[in-house]
């Protein structure tokens, strides 16, 4: 079963925290909710395996405090 645990206000940002995620082993679905004019603007769920959701919430949380580049597009 998969838990929403984050809504990122577009897909760049989602695909950020995504790849963290997925750097710490944890299986990551994007679903994107709307999709402004551009396709990058419009809220993403973020959804992980509900038994690693502390785990995700965690990392996260931890990535949206100190991590200043998430805004940019590194892939």
């Amino acid at each position: 079963m998969w838990k929403v645990i984050y809504i990122a206000k577009d897909i760049l940002l989602a695909r950020n925290l995504e790849k963290i995620l997925k750097e710490n082993g944890i299986a990551t679905i994007l679903n994107q909710l709307e999709v402004e004019k551009d396709e990058l603007n419009g809220n993403v769920e973020i959804l992980v395996p509900k038994y690693e959701t502390q785990e995700a919430v965690d990392l996260i949380s931890q990535a949206l405090i100190y991590d200043d580049n998430l805004r940019e597009d590194y892939n």
